[in-house]
């Protein structure tokens, strides 16, 4: 019945059905047809029964190591169908079938492992076919096998880590694909750098993935926050190697693009910068702390840049900064609160938002030096937080509990003006976005009790 259904959907039915029945049969050998039928299946002249075969051995590998005695019999097979002349299902099925059976390879199976690895370049050839086809659904299921096949401690990918990186940067970077396409092409350079970073290392691959991502920075971003683009998993990306690999590896060849980037006369290449350095700081703190005042006059430069996307971009900068070298930023206060008061002014609501950001990450360290920017300071913030939405009001918030925290007893002056409206932001419950913002302002109003002492908090 199977080899003669034309429809895919009623074929891959019933495949799942024979799977299910194989799952108990196969164990106790009630079926040995079965095997041999799917064999004849695989080796067809028509191309509808090798796409049967390759499928239903799929199903069976989803579902039971059935066919764990078989894997030698069953990777030759393969070896000829993820070669197949006229069918693009049967290969891609069949790099589907590999990632499935991968799990039940074992690490004393060398002869197994050995001709796994050898067809590593022929999957990688299959979802090649698939872009090229424009055929995003079959890439997609060849991009999830590639990353189930890094989870893997046997050594599949180990002798292809080079050459997958190198292709994987190339779908990455090419912007005549689709962003999702691209996105996933990234991801999987990004969980290689978590699984294989010692080989990384070994082969020298940062720089080159650093030189590769950094252009790919540069593409402009979609509006929407939560959503991936190529611009914004680049970014994950060099994240990704900064807290992974060793910060002598990756933050000098990162520092020269960071430089050359700055120099740009695109601004967007000047955010690309701003953000590279602003995911790095966090796994170079000690590597990068005899360049502070180098990366602050570069953060310094970003903040009065005329293009907005580089102001935001080197807010952030800024924030990573203040997060991991708050007695350095608080020894720069004289030259930085003034760049950010004149941020928050922006008419630009990311800007104001993350300049705000920044300023709650300064106020952290800054002690009594906070005390002679107070009338300033907080006149903005009452304003921002009478006027602010969202995520950016929550900052306000929290930025407000951070200088009430630093200045002590000289909050006292804003206490009446700032307590009313955190009572009114605590009543707040309509929502998960309302529920946030009144746990940042009961946290707040904690640092700001602490602050003026129990006689001014009654």
């Amino acid at each position: 019945m199977i080899v003669n259904e034309q429809e895919a959907l009623p074929r891959h039915s019933t495949a799942r059905v024979i799977a299910t029945i194989g799952r108990i049969e196969i164990p106790t050998n009630s079926w040995p047809e079965l095997l041999n039928f799917l064999f004849q299946c695989c080796s067809s002249a028509t191309a509808g029964h090798r796409e049967v075969g390759v499928y239903v051995i799929y199903a069976i590998f989803e579902v039971t190591d059935a066919f764990a005695d078989n894997l030698r019999q069953l990777l030759e097979l393969f070896s000829t169908t993820i070669q197949d002349s006229e069918s693009q299902v049967v290969r891609t099925t069949t790099v589907q079938a590999l990632g499935k059976m991968a799990d039940f390879i074992e690490d004393d199976q060398k002869d197994e492992i050995v001709i796994f690895a050898d067809l590593v370049p022929h999957m990688v050839q299959v979802l090649q076919q698939c872009l090229d086809s424009n055929d995003e659904e079959s890439a997609a299921k060849c991009f999830d096998v590639f990353d189930s096949l890094l989870l893997l401690e046997i050594p599949v990918l180990s002798k292809h880590v080079e050459a997958l990186i190198g292709f994987f940067l190339r779908v990455g970077a090419n912007k005549s694909y689709e962003p999702i396409v691209r996105v996933q092409s990234l991801s999987f350079l990004m969980w290689a750098i978590v699984y294989k970073k010692t080989k990384i290392q070994r082969l020298k691959l940062v720089g080159p993935m650093i030189q590769a991502l950094m252009p790919i920075a540069t593409e402009e971003e979609p509006e929407d926050t939560d959503e991936d683009s190529p611009a914004r998993l680049a970014f994950k990306v060099i994240n990704t190697l900064g807290t992974n690999l060793p910060p002598q590896q990756v933050f000098p060849v990162a520092s020269e693009g960071i430089v050359a980037y700055m120099a740009n006369a695109d601004p967007h290449y000047r955010k690309a910068a701003m953000v590279t350095m602003a995911v790095l700081i966090e796994g170079s703190v000690d590597f990068i702390r005899p360049q502070f005042a180098t990366l602050l006059n570069i953060v310094c430069t970003g903040l009065q840049d005329p293009d907005p996307i580089v102001r935001r971009a080197a807010c952030m900068a800024l924030s990573s900064l203040a997060e991991e070298f708050d007695q350095e930023i608080a020894e720069n206060h004289a030259m930085l609160l003034p760049l950010v008061f004149q941020l928050m002014n922006e008419p630009t609501p990311e800007i104001t938002k993350q300049a705000c950001n920044a300023l709650d990450a300064i106020l952290e360290g800054l002690g009594d030096n906070i005390i002679q920017y107070m009338p300033e300071l907080m006149q903005k913030l009452i304003l921002m937080l009478d006027s602010a939405q969202g995520e950016t009001r929550a900052i306000v918030v929290a930025a407000i509990g951070s200088a009430a925290h630093a200045s002590g007893e000289a909050f006292k002056p804003y206490f009446s003006e700032v307590i009313k409206r955190l009572h009114f932001l605590m009543t707040l419950r309509s929502n998960e976005d309302e529920l946030m913002l009144r746990a940042v302002a009961t946290d707040a109003l904690g640092a700001v009790a602490e602050a003026v002492g129990k006689d001014t908090f009654r």
